[in-house]
């Protein structure tokens, strides 16, 4: 897909149409005197499982609609491969994503401001929070109203909602209307991004769809970049294949790199900007050793605890009748058990009383995630499950990712390295076994049968370390590998310059010099506000706190 007639010359190019690429592309051709390409390496995203947010379960799983990435064989995993999918299409992974909204502790970007970030801190960046949202709730204090991103509550009709929330006052947490206000611990219905229309909301579908329509923006698909084009130290355009054709276009004014965790430090160090042993190793030329393109990779960890549920769940909306009632409802009037994902509650919780931050996050599903549709003498239904993801939120290892070879669609060589710091499997731990007390509690423990997995047997400190080597992932909140900051190992300035080369910036979840307590999306969001503003030489006023 090509918006436009072929030109070879624009005032900003970008490099992928993902969370933060889609803000800059409306942003800058907001003004009709830029000139803007966007360029992705993935397709479309009119698809209907697009659209239809339960079809997040589904391709999840295919490949069609994500990059396969895996890791290398994780050291503290015994050996394991992690698996890794990203956004393969208009709108990056917010296309492919469970859409929940949260941006994460105040304390999180003020530790940015912390290391160095000058203009990132919590109050620097909620202006640019406010501007992106369409909240339910309205304006307020932390929400916005008219920004182009919707953002509503999870309909909870089908979730088993109401007797988790009651249990949190027996378990002695506290019921939050607003993770992202005042009350920031505790339990709470999630928030997500969903239109009133019952669609996604993803970047592509809140920023660009509407931008499309100028004449001064450019959006083409199927296009994977080869490299930056350097000339004397500036970045002066983009060699990219489409259709087989090597294509080069140039930028007027700069470049901007929006390709997410992994491909941006891909695209950097193809294009010979990266530590210069690595770029050697494959033949690159170095334009400039930057030892700290790749590196400071930080997610995540998940683990799952499984639990019979002594009810009916989400389960039965998957029988094939049902089912089929369900999609014409989504299609018709934007509503039922498909026009929602599944989150019974997102709980974030400290796990010792002294932090000053949640360290862990629950997510409470009414259901596994691998469930499928079923039918009497068709496919057998899945057991009725509470399924429950532990996340720590504030990890402290740290992992890596560098080239495996010099063709750009050859994915890199990721190493997540987590649960590299012993402390990390104390942090969940101690999660495991406040999830297990929450669910024995209350209205939600009468609902709660037998612990399926991994068991109420492995309860020592020896054995939940293991169950952890064995089973853990990530929640594919990948930041950090061309970290903001002002040390020798940052990529990126504060100004999301990249140093040493003039004319190029990279905008998106990799330069987060450490990871939100939180789902990434919105704050990938939020620096490309803030990304768009910087690039125009401008920028809101902090808000008062």
């Amino acid at each position: 897909m090509n918006t436009k007639e072929e030109r070879s010359t624009f005032d900003y190019i970008i490099v992928g149409a993902g969370s933060a690429g889609c803000v800059l592309a409306n942003r800058l051709s907001a003004d009709c005197q830029n000139s803007v390409l966007l360029l992705e390496a993935g397709g479309g995203d009119r698809h209907p499982l697009v659209a239809m947010p339960l079809g997040f379960l589904k391709m999840l799983r295919n490949p069609k609609f994500i990059w396969n990435y895996k890791s290398q064989p994780e050291p503290h995993l015994n050996g394991r491969q992690i698996l890794i999918p990203r956004g393969k299409m208009l709108g990056g992974s917010s296309s492919i994503n469970g859409m929940l909204y949260m941006r994460g502790h105040p304390g999180d970007y003020d530790e940015w401001a912390r290391l160095g970030c000058k203009g990132w801190s919590f109050a620097d960046v909620l202006p640019y929070f406010k501007r992106s949202e369409s909240n339910w709730r309205g304006e307020g204090a932390y929400h916005g109203a008219t920004g182009p991103l919707s953002v509503s509550p999870i309909d909870t009709t089908h979730l088993l909602h109401m007797p988790l929330m009651n249990t949190a006052a027996v378990a002695g947490h506290a019921v939050s209307s607003d993770i992202d206000g005042d009350v920031n611990t505790g339990f709470a219905r999630g928030d997500v991004t969903i239109d009133k229309r019952g669609r996604r909301a993803s970047s592509s579908r809140a920023y660009l769809r509407q931008a499309m329509r100028r004449p001064n923006l450019t959006v083409q698909t199927k296009a994977v970049t080869q490299r930056i084009l350097l000339k004397e130290g500036r970045a002066i355009g983009i060699e990219y294949r489409h259709d087989g054709v090597l294509r080069q276009v140039y930028a007027n004014k700069e470049v901007l790199l929006s390709s997410g965790a992994y491909n941006s430090p891909q695209i950097l160090m193809l294009s010979g900007i990266g530590p210069a042993d690595e770029l050697r190793r494959l033949g690159i030329p170095v334009e400039l050793d930057l030892p700290g393109v790749g590196r400071n990779l930080s997610e995540h960890p998940r683990v799952n605890v499984d639990f019979e549920a002594l009810v009916p769940t989400f389960v039965e909306q998957l029988r094939l009748d049902r089912a089929i009632a369900s999609v014409v409802r989504w299609v018709i009037k934007g509503k039922g058990a498909f026009a929602t994902q599944i989150n019974s509650a997102n709980i974030v919780l400290r796990t010792q009383p002294e932090l000053e931050r949640p360290d862990i996050q629950l997510l409470c599903n009414p259901v596994h995630m691998l469930s499928d549709l079923w039918f009497p003498m068709w496919r057998r239904r899945m057991p009725y499950t509470f399924s429950v993801s532990i996340c720590q939120l504030h990890p402290t290892s740290r992992g890596w990712m560098t080239l495996a070879s010099r063709d750009p669609l050859e994915p890199p060589r990721i190493t997540l390295n987590i649960f590299s710091n012993p402390e990390e499997f104390a942090t969940v731990r101690r999660g495991i076994r406040e999830l297990r007390r929450i669910y024995r509690l209350g209205e939600q423990g009468k609902m709660t049968g037998k612990e399926i997995f991994p068991g109420e047997g492995v309860d020592s400190d020896e054995a939940l370390d293991e169950y952890i080597r064995a089973n853990a992932g990530v929640t594919q909140h990948p930041v950090g590998t061309c970290s903001m900051g002002v040390g020798p190992d940052s990529v990126v300035d504060p100004e999301l310059r990249v140093r040493g080369i003039r004319g190029l910036r990279v905008i998106d979840a990799s330069i987060m010099p450490t990871v939100p307590g939180a789902n990434t999306n919105a704050a990938a969001i939020m620096i490309g506000e803030k990304g768009a503003d910087l690039v125009l030489g401008r920028t809101l006023a902090p808000a008062s706190r």
